[in-house]
């Protein structure tokens, strides 16, 4: 229980963190937190598809391409991206205001994925050295994992791709939406893919490089989604007097868009932030209890 509880606090520091970065990338307002925490617990769900398909059609480690791609990328990403379509595209206004808005909710979703692989290769790769006593092997085989998981992996391929579904989540013409909604998928595919098949294959460094760059690309995308934000445009239109609106909604229903408060500074603070870690951290660890035992249960129930 020790070695299951540590595993469980360990895999959730970083990736908690990393939510709270994500959370608050939009300067300008705050996404809906009890909706965040739903797609964050649906994201650790997603687990379970997964583990079954991978149960049920064994394809291998991540060490060849192939493998690298179809079986961490094309599998995974295609669940999340299910649980996505029945979740995040479901969602209305205010909750879904803006395309930044679907690349912060599609990278949470990441976040809880991750999270609990994190968990599983932290608790199922020194549970043998634990088991076995030897106190020495297991602090060193524990260090190692735990810092092979610390590089940022779900949270950027969803939150890049989010950028690419937002953008067809916001278009009219299903043609254009099947178009952008299929290239974000394939990019998803290849970022993870790569991701899975450097940290393999090529080291850490290479894997430090890969990350940083998909963190700047990260930051690019955000600063342009931010230049063509509603709520900014409502701030010029204000204090500037600018009478271009491009927006399909009138300025009134954004000006009055929960998590909105003029001009543009978020009033809420911490106090937003505060009952989503509380929460996360009391029920945490049940929730990554339910899905690893649901993962067992499932396997105990499935022919050999």
């Amino acid at each position: 229980m020790s070695l299951f509880l540590r595993s469980i606090y360990l895999s959730s520091g970083l990736s908690l963190l990393y939510i709270f970065l994500l959370y608050r990338s939009n300067p300008l307002r705050r996404l809906p937190t009890t909706t965040v925490t739903l797609i964050f617990v649906l994201g650790m769900a997603a687990v379970i598809p997964v583990v079954l398909i991978r149960y049920l059609l064994p394809l291998g480690n991540v060490t060849t391409p192939f493998s690298a791609y179809v079986t961490a990328g094309l599998i995974e990403e295609g669940i999340k991206f299910l649980v996505m379509a029945c979740t995040v595209w479901q969602l209305g206004f205010p909750d879904l205001a803006e395309p930044i808005d679907f690349a912060i909710y599609f990278g949470i979703l990441g976040v809880g994925f991750g999270i609990y692989e994190d968990f599983w290769y932290i608790f199922s790769g020194s549970y043998e050295v634990w088991t076995a006593g030897d106190i020495g092997r297991f602090h060193e085989v524990f260090r190692v994992i735990v810092l092979a998981r610390t590089f940022p992996g779900h949270i950027l391929f969803n939150g890049l791709a989010g950028y690419l579904v937002g953008h067809a989540r916001f278009l009219r013409m299903w043609r254009a939406r099947l178009l952008w909604l299929f290239l974000g998928f394939l990019f998803a595919v290849a970022l993870h893919g790569s991701f899975n098949l450097i940290a393999s294959t090529g080291g850490t460094i290479p894997l430090l490089a890969y990350t940083l760059l998909l963190v700047g690309l990260f930051l690019q995308l955000r600063r342009a989604a931010l230049a063509r934000s509603p709520f900014r445009a409502l701030i010029y239109m204000i204090t500037e007097g600018r009478d271009k609106w491009p927006y399909p909604r009138p300025p009134i229903d954004y000006l009055f868009a929960e998590g909105f408060s003029w001009p543009g500074k978020n009033k809420g603070g911490m106090f937003q932030v505060y009952p989503v870690v509380l929460s996360l951290l009391i029920l945490y660890p049940l929730l990554v209890a339910a899905v690893y035992l649901a993962n067992r249960f499932l396997i105990w129930v499935l022919p050999v």
